[in-house]
């Protein structure tokens, strides 16, 4: 009777270390999920403040005149994500003449805000498993 009860002690605590150790792989794996997926939203998130400051910087060192129009997009890509970036622009004028013909512009009446530019960034990740899209608006004065 004896040999009998320790041997079903031995088989329920064997059991019980079992389901402790898959817990415990469980856990172990959720965690490097987690790990993988703040570290992909980070890197998103640096990489949509880099693209929005290139962005200005294409479009500060960039000349609008007949000859070379104005921005309009910019499409960087990256192993991990595709960027995107889209101007708009706001002038006091008119939007159908030669320099602005092609771009996304809307007239305004107040000569403070002449010129100013929305800039729209994405950033998108290309793999499935890790679907982020990142979104950011700036205006951008003259």
């Amino acid at each position: 009777m004896r040999k009998s009860f320790s041997m079903i002690i031995t088989i329920v605590f064997i059991v019980v270390m079992s389901i402790i150790g898959v817990m415990i792989l469980k856990f172990s794996s959720a965690s490097n999920v987690h790990v993988s997926r703040s570290f992909m939203d980070t890197r998103a998130n640096l990489m949509l403040k880099s693209a929005t400051e290139y962005a200005i910087l294409a479009l500060q060192g960039h000349e609008i005149n007949s000859t070379n129009k104005c921005l309009n997009k910019i499409h960087m890509s990256d192993n991990l994500f595709d960027i995107n970036v889209t101007y708009h622009y706001f002038i006091d004028g008119n939007c159908s003449s030669v320099i602005w013909s092609g771009c996304k512009c809307s007239e305004i009446k107040t000569a403070d805000t002449n010129g100013s530019v929305l800039v729209y960034v994405t950033v998108a990740s290309k793999n499935p498993n890790f679907h982020i899209r990142k979104v950011r608006f700036t205006l951008q004065n003259p």
